[in-house]
Protein backbone atom coordinates (compact mmCIF):
# COMPACT_ATOMS: atom_id res chain seq x y z
CA UNK A 1 0.00 0.00 0.00
CA UNK A 2 1.44 3.52 -1.16
CA UNK A 3 1.93 6.27 2.14
CA UNK A 4 0.26 9.21 1.12
CA UNK A 5 2.53 12.04 0.22
CA UNK A 6 2.63 15.38 2.24
CA UNK A 7 2.63 17.17 -1.13
CA UNK A 8 -0.72 18.77 -2.57
CA UNK A 9 -1.62 19.39 -5.88
CA UNK A 10 -1.38 23.07 -6.92
CA UNK A 11 -4.15 23.50 -9.83
CA UNK A 12 -3.64 27.10 -11.28
CA UNK A 13 -2.07 25.72 -14.36
CA UNK A 14 -5.59 23.52 -14.96
CA UNK A 15 -7.26 27.08 -15.60
CA UNK A 16 -5.42 29.61 -17.87
CA UNK A 17 -6.42 33.01 -16.86
CA UNK A 18 -4.47 36.46 -16.53
CA UNK A 19 -2.10 35.37 -19.10
CA UNK A 20 -0.61 32.28 -17.36
CA UNK A 21 -0.44 28.76 -18.92
CA UNK A 22 -2.36 30.22 -21.59
CA UNK A 23 -1.07 26.82 -24.10
CA UNK A 24 -2.42 24.39 -21.28
CA UNK A 25 -4.35 21.43 -22.92
CA UNK A 26 -7.16 20.45 -21.07
CA UNK A 27 -6.28 16.68 -21.56
CA UNK A 28 -3.19 17.25 -19.98
CA UNK A 29 -4.86 18.59 -17.09
CA UNK A 30 -7.36 15.75 -16.49
CA UNK A 31 -4.40 13.39 -17.48
CA UNK A 32 -2.41 15.04 -14.64
CA UNK A 33 -4.97 14.85 -12.07
CA UNK A 34 -5.96 11.18 -12.85
CA UNK A 35 -2.33 10.65 -12.28
CA UNK A 36 -2.03 12.34 -8.68
CA UNK A 37 -4.99 10.07 -7.63
CA UNK A 38 -4.18 7.02 -8.80
CA UNK A 39 -0.34 7.98 -7.19
CA UNK A 40 -0.26 9.22 -3.54
CA UNK A 41 -1.80 12.64 -4.05
CA UNK A 42 -4.74 13.29 -1.42
CA UNK A 43 -4.91 17.18 -1.15
CA UNK A 44 -6.20 19.36 -4.08
CA UNK A 45 -5.68 23.13 -4.10
CA UNK A 46 -7.78 25.01 -6.02
CA UNK A 47 -9.95 28.28 -6.69
CA UNK A 48 -12.88 29.74 -8.26
CA UNK A 49 -10.52 32.37 -10.10
CA UNK A 50 -8.67 29.66 -11.85
CA UNK A 51 -9.59 30.05 -15.18
CA UNK A 52 -12.74 31.42 -14.38
CA UNK A 53 -13.93 28.11 -12.93
CA UNK A 54 -12.33 25.68 -15.18
CA UNK A 55 -9.82 24.44 -12.84
CA UNK A 56 -12.63 23.65 -10.30
CA UNK A 57 -14.97 21.88 -12.72
CA UNK A 58 -12.29 19.75 -14.28
CA UNK A 59 -11.28 18.95 -10.16
CA UNK A 60 -15.18 17.86 -9.96
CA UNK A 61 -15.42 15.95 -13.08
CA UNK A 62 -12.45 13.62 -12.03
CA UNK A 63 -12.43 12.94 -7.84
CA UNK A 64 -15.10 10.89 -7.24
CA UNK A 65 -13.85 8.16 -9.77
CA UNK A 66 -11.23 7.31 -7.67
CA UNK A 67 -11.72 8.07 -4.08
CA UNK A 68 -14.37 8.44 -1.31
CA UNK A 69 -14.80 12.30 -0.61
CA UNK A 70 -13.94 11.61 3.17
CA UNK A 71 -10.56 10.29 1.67
CA UNK A 72 -9.46 13.52 -0.03
CA UNK A 73 -8.43 16.78 1.18
CA UNK A 74 -10.16 19.38 -1.31
CA UNK A 75 -9.74 23.37 -1.02
CA UNK A 76 -10.51 26.40 -3.12
CA UNK A 77 -10.26 30.15 -2.85
CA UNK A 78 -12.96 32.86 -3.29
CA UNK A 79 -11.75 36.67 -4.15
CA UNK A 80 -13.06 39.75 -1.90
CA UNK A 81 -16.39 40.99 -2.62
CA UNK A 82 -19.20 42.28 -0.84
CA UNK A 83 -20.56 40.17 2.08
CA UNK A 84 -23.72 39.18 0.52
CA UNK A 85 -21.97 37.20 -2.29
CA UNK A 86 -19.61 35.02 -0.18
CA UNK A 87 -22.22 32.51 0.12
CA UNK A 88 -23.47 32.41 -3.48
CA UNK A 89 -19.97 32.17 -4.15
CA UNK A 90 -19.16 29.01 -2.06
CA UNK A 91 -21.82 27.25 -3.56
CA UNK A 92 -20.90 28.09 -7.20
CA UNK A 93 -17.63 26.10 -5.83
CA UNK A 94 -19.37 23.87 -4.81
CA UNK A 95 -21.44 22.74 -7.92
CA UNK A 96 -18.68 23.40 -10.05
CA UNK A 97 -16.52 20.77 -7.86
CA UNK A 98 -18.90 18.01 -7.01
CA UNK A 99 -18.89 18.27 -3.57
CA UNK A 100 -21.16 19.33 -0.14
CA UNK A 101 -18.19 21.24 1.40
CA UNK A 102 -14.47 22.08 0.98
CA UNK A 103 -12.12 21.42 3.25
CA UNK A 104 -10.47 24.35 3.54
CA UNK A 105 -12.17 27.78 2.50
CA UNK A 106 -9.38 30.33 1.68
CA UNK A 107 -9.88 33.86 1.00
CA UNK A 108 -7.54 34.37 -2.12
CA UNK A 109 -6.67 37.72 -1.84
CA UNK A 110 -6.38 40.73 0.71
CA UNK A 111 -7.44 44.21 -0.26
CA UNK A 112 -6.93 47.50 1.35
CA UNK A 113 -9.95 49.22 -0.47
CA UNK A 114 -12.43 47.22 1.26
CA UNK A 115 -13.13 46.18 4.83
CA UNK A 116 -12.37 42.48 5.08
CA UNK A 117 -14.22 41.32 8.38
CA UNK A 118 -17.32 41.51 7.07
CA UNK A 119 -16.42 39.50 4.49
CA UNK A 120 -14.79 36.41 6.13
CA UNK A 121 -17.44 36.47 9.09
CA UNK A 122 -19.53 35.18 6.21
CA UNK A 123 -17.21 33.03 4.66
CA UNK A 124 -16.91 31.76 8.56
CA UNK A 125 -20.46 31.21 8.92
CA UNK A 126 -20.41 28.53 6.14
CA UNK A 127 -19.50 26.20 8.88
CA UNK A 128 -22.43 26.74 10.04
CA UNK A 129 -24.25 24.45 7.39
CA UNK A 130 -21.31 22.40 6.63
CA UNK A 131 -20.55 23.66 3.54
CA UNK A 132 -16.44 24.29 4.96
CA UNK A 133 -14.84 23.01 7.43
CA UNK A 134 -11.61 25.25 8.01
CA UNK A 135 -11.30 29.06 6.76
CA UNK A 136 -7.79 30.33 5.63
CA UNK A 137 -5.81 32.86 4.36
CA UNK A 138 -3.42 33.42 1.32
CA UNK A 139 -1.13 36.13 0.63
CA UNK A 140 -1.43 37.86 4.27
CA UNK A 141 1.12 40.03 6.18
CA UNK A 142 1.49 39.38 9.64
CA UNK A 143 0.42 43.30 10.52
CA UNK A 144 -2.89 42.55 8.45
CA UNK A 145 -2.83 38.61 10.65
CA UNK A 146 -2.92 40.18 13.75
CA UNK A 147 -5.87 42.55 12.57
CA UNK A 148 -7.66 39.59 11.50
CA UNK A 149 -7.06 37.31 14.79
CA UNK A 150 -10.36 37.76 16.49
CA UNK A 151 -11.37 35.33 13.31
CA UNK A 152 -10.84 31.81 13.63
CA UNK A 153 -8.69 30.77 10.93
CA UNK A 154 -6.72 28.23 10.61
CA UNK A 155 -4.26 27.76 7.34
CA UNK A 156 -2.17 30.28 6.22
CA UNK A 157 -1.21 30.14 1.96
CA UNK A 158 1.87 32.02 0.98
CA UNK A 159 4.80 31.58 -1.36
CA UNK A 160 7.25 29.05 -0.32
CA UNK A 161 9.61 29.33 -3.15
CA UNK A 162 13.38 30.63 -4.22
CA UNK A 163 11.66 33.32 -6.05
CA UNK A 164 10.32 34.90 -3.07
CA UNK A 165 11.48 34.81 0.29
CA UNK A 166 10.74 38.36 1.54
CA UNK A 167 8.96 38.16 4.99
CA UNK A 168 9.46 33.83 4.93
CA UNK A 169 11.35 33.70 8.21
CA UNK A 170 9.19 35.83 10.39
CA UNK A 171 5.80 34.59 8.14
CA UNK A 172 7.25 30.63 9.74
CA UNK A 173 7.73 31.79 13.07
CA UNK A 174 4.31 33.90 13.50
CA UNK A 175 2.40 30.82 12.26
CA UNK A 176 4.46 28.03 14.41
CA UNK A 177 3.87 30.45 17.67
CA UNK A 178 0.31 31.15 16.65
CA UNK A 179 -0.60 27.48 15.90
CA UNK A 180 -1.66 28.29 12.45
CA UNK A 181 -1.30 25.58 9.60
CA UNK A 182 1.13 26.89 6.41
CA UNK A 183 0.84 26.11 3.15
CA UNK A 184 3.07 26.67 0.79
CA UNK A 185 2.37 27.72 -3.42
CA UNK A 186 5.08 28.32 -6.39
CA UNK A 187 7.93 25.79 -5.22
CA UNK A 188 8.91 25.71 -8.77
CA UNK A 189 9.24 29.24 -9.05
CA UNK A 190 5.91 28.91 -11.42
CA UNK A 191 8.41 26.42 -13.78
CA UNK A 192 10.91 29.08 -13.87
CA UNK A 193 13.37 27.21 -11.59
CA UNK A 194 13.46 24.07 -13.55
CA UNK A 195 16.37 25.87 -15.61
CA UNK A 196 13.95 25.62 -18.59
CA UNK A 197 13.61 29.92 -18.83
CA UNK A 198 16.85 31.41 -18.45
CA UNK A 199 15.29 33.56 -20.95
CA UNK A 200 11.67 35.37 -20.66
CA UNK A 201 9.38 32.60 -21.76
CA UNK A 202 6.88 33.89 -24.12
CA UNK A 203 3.53 34.66 -21.72
CA UNK A 204 2.87 36.50 -18.63
CA UNK A 205 5.89 34.97 -16.65
CA UNK A 206 8.10 37.27 -18.68
CA UNK A 207 6.70 39.96 -16.87
CA UNK A 208 8.05 38.78 -13.18
CA UNK A 209 10.98 40.74 -11.45
CA UNK A 210 13.39 37.87 -12.32
CA UNK A 211 14.04 38.67 -15.50
CA UNK A 212 14.36 42.94 -15.01
CA UNK A 213 18.18 44.48 -15.38
CA UNK A 214 18.73 44.75 -12.39
CA UNK A 215 17.55 41.21 -10.86
CA UNK A 216 18.30 39.18 -13.54
CA UNK A 217 22.16 38.54 -13.00
CA UNK A 218 21.28 37.27 -9.48
CA UNK A 219 18.38 34.82 -10.97
CA UNK A 220 21.24 33.44 -12.78
CA UNK A 221 23.31 32.65 -10.35
CA UNK A 222 20.47 31.19 -8.32
CA UNK A 223 19.62 28.85 -11.74
CA UNK A 224 23.40 28.11 -11.59
CA UNK A 225 23.63 26.89 -8.13
CA UNK A 226 20.43 24.85 -8.91
CA UNK A 227 22.34 23.07 -11.92
CA UNK A 228 25.18 22.39 -9.83
CA UNK A 229 23.56 21.04 -6.68
CA UNK A 230 21.46 18.58 -9.08
CA UNK A 231 24.73 17.77 -10.83
CA UNK A 232 25.79 16.51 -7.16
CA UNK A 233 22.87 14.95 -6.12
CA UNK A 234 21.55 13.52 -9.68
CA UNK A 235 18.34 15.26 -8.94
CA UNK A 236 16.60 17.66 -11.54
CA UNK A 237 17.16 21.61 -10.54
CA UNK A 238 13.30 21.35 -10.16
CA UNK A 239 13.68 18.66 -7.73
CA UNK A 240 15.90 20.77 -5.85
CA UNK A 241 14.09 23.93 -5.86
CA UNK A 242 11.17 21.53 -4.37
CA UNK A 243 13.55 20.28 -1.52
CA UNK A 244 14.38 23.09 -0.64
CA UNK A 245 10.85 24.23 -0.15
CA UNK A 246 10.01 21.01 1.92
CA UNK A 247 12.93 22.13 4.16
CA UNK A 248 11.05 25.47 5.16
CA UNK A 249 9.52 24.13 7.87
CA UNK A 250 5.82 24.56 6.24
CA UNK A 251 3.31 21.74 7.11
CA UNK A 252 1.93 21.15 3.44
CA UNK A 253 3.54 22.45 -0.15
CA UNK A 254 1.85 22.65 -2.95
CA UNK A 255 3.10 21.52 -6.33
CA UNK A 256 1.76 22.58 -9.48
CA UNK A 257 2.03 19.85 -12.64
CA UNK A 258 1.28 20.61 -16.25
CA UNK A 259 1.53 17.10 -17.24
CA UNK A 260 2.32 13.55 -14.79
CA UNK A 261 5.65 13.12 -16.22
CA UNK A 262 6.44 16.22 -14.15
CA UNK A 263 4.37 15.62 -11.05
CA UNK A 264 5.86 12.13 -10.81
CA UNK A 265 9.14 14.03 -10.53
CA UNK A 266 7.67 16.16 -7.83
CA UNK A 267 6.72 13.07 -6.19
CA UNK A 268 9.91 11.78 -6.06
CA UNK A 269 11.03 13.89 -3.99
CA UNK A 270 9.43 12.23 -0.92
CA UNK A 271 12.05 9.90 -0.79
CA UNK A 272 15.16 12.75 -1.49
CA UNK A 273 17.28 15.00 0.88
CA UNK A 274 19.31 17.70 0.50
CA UNK A 275 22.45 18.64 2.94
CA UNK A 276 22.39 21.62 5.10
CA UNK A 277 25.12 23.01 3.33
CA UNK A 278 23.12 23.46 -0.67
CA UNK A 279 20.22 24.65 1.69
CA UNK A 280 21.87 27.46 3.29
CA UNK A 281 23.66 28.36 -0.47
CA UNK A 282 20.67 28.40 -1.49
CA UNK A 283 18.74 30.76 1.06
CA UNK A 284 21.69 33.16 0.53
CA UNK A 285 21.57 33.53 -2.93
CA UNK A 286 17.17 33.89 -3.24
CA UNK A 287 18.10 36.75 -0.51
CA UNK A 288 20.06 38.53 -2.65
CA UNK A 289 17.76 38.07 -5.60
CA UNK A 290 14.70 38.64 -3.90
CA UNK A 291 16.61 42.43 -2.56
CA UNK A 292 16.37 42.88 -6.21
CA UNK A 293 12.24 42.90 -6.41
CA UNK A 294 11.10 46.39 -6.39
CA UNK A 295 10.56 47.63 -2.59
CA UNK A 296 7.29 48.55 -2.53
CA UNK A 297 5.96 45.05 -3.43
CA UNK A 298 3.90 43.14 -1.20
CA UNK A 299 4.54 39.54 -3.17
CA UNK A 300 6.09 37.82 -6.62
CA UNK A 301 3.13 38.85 -8.34
CA UNK A 302 3.73 42.58 -7.47
CA UNK A 303 0.34 43.51 -6.23
CA UNK A 304 -0.56 45.92 -4.12
CA UNK A 305 -3.09 45.30 -1.43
Amino acid sequence: MMTQSKLALGTWQFGPDHGFWTDQALEDSKATLRFALKDTIRHIDTASSYGMGRSEQIIGSIWSSYHKREDLQIDTKFMPKAPHLVEKDVLTSLSRLKTSYVDTLYLHWPSSRISLLPILEQAAAQKESDRIKKLGLCNVSISLLEQLKPLLFSTLQVPCSLLWTRNLKPLVQYAQENQIQLAGYSPLGLGLLSGAYRTKPSDERANLYVYSEQAYPHFCRLLDALKTVSQEKKYSMAQVALLWARSQGFDTILVGARRAEQLAQSLATDHMALDSRHIKELDELSETLCSHAPKEWDNLFGHRW
